[in-house]
């Protein structure tokens, strides 16, 4: 009785939903279904089951992939079975893997106050001190480190293995940088505080520590603004 119920659980999944929605279709594919029985149930839909249903105008599909994320090569079999019925245009296809990644992104950490001598702040993600490092204190994060005020002691940005990241600051009077696994003392212009500030950035150009002013920061990434 119980392997009757297990056989009748294997007919009635579907490998293939298809829902309407307000700009065109879903079509959520279920995670348990093999690419082989995908495309089976896609044929069945789009040119058996539902062909009437499918016909008409250019049609928007989104296709869901559950917690899957495809490779090219199997996007392009879902697509040329779609492209077979001419008025479907897949728009873009949604992995909920991409989601969970999406919110796992490395936050930011916003620290008051001055980071002092044997101090030592690591963080996953991207660092902003709103005071000073101090001869002596650290900073680790996997991100970029911003501060604001005087950094003195030592900076490390792409901690595990970021060669984008940065390090600002309004002025640069550091023990040491590190951007990834490259390291620099204070650019010369840094040992003494300029009268005027402005803030500057150091960044790793070809393998080696820059230093630029931070409003030139879009030069090296300009999806940011």
């Amino acid at each position: 009785m119980g392997h009757q119920t297990g056989c009748e659980t294997l007919r009635t999944r579907t490998p293939v939903t298809i829902k309407g929605i307000r700009d065109g279709l879903v079509f959520i594919l279920h995670d348990e279904s093999s690419m082989e029985e995908i495309l089976d149930d896609l044929e069945e839909k789009v040119n058996g089951t539902h062909r009437q249903l499918l016909t008409g105008p250019i049609v928007k599909v989104t296709v869901q992939t559950g917690a899957r994320k495809f490779s090219v090569e199997q996007e392009e079999k879902i697509r040329k079975k779609l492209s077979s019925h001419g008025n479907l245009i897949i728009q873009e296809f949604q992995s909920a893997l991409d989601a969970m990644l999406q919110v796992q992104k490395p936050s930011q950490r916003i620290c008051y106050g001055t980071v002092r001598s044997g101090q030592v702040i690591d963080h996953d993600g991207d660092v902003v001190i709103i005071g000073d490092i101090n001869p002596g204190g650290q900073v680790l994060a996997t991100g970029d480190i911003f501060v604001m005020g005087t950094l003195r002691g030592m900076a490390h940005a792409g901690c595990k293995g970021n060669e984008d990241a940065i390090i600002a600051a309004v002025f640069f009077q550091p023990s040491q940088l590190r951007i990834h696994d490259v390291i620099s003392r204070a650019p010369d212009s840094g040992e003494t505080q300029p009268l005027e500030t402005e803030m500057e950035f150091a960044y790793l150009r070809e393998r080696q520590m820059a230093v630029d002013k931070l409003s030139h920061l879009y030069s090296i990434r300009a999806r940011d603004f």
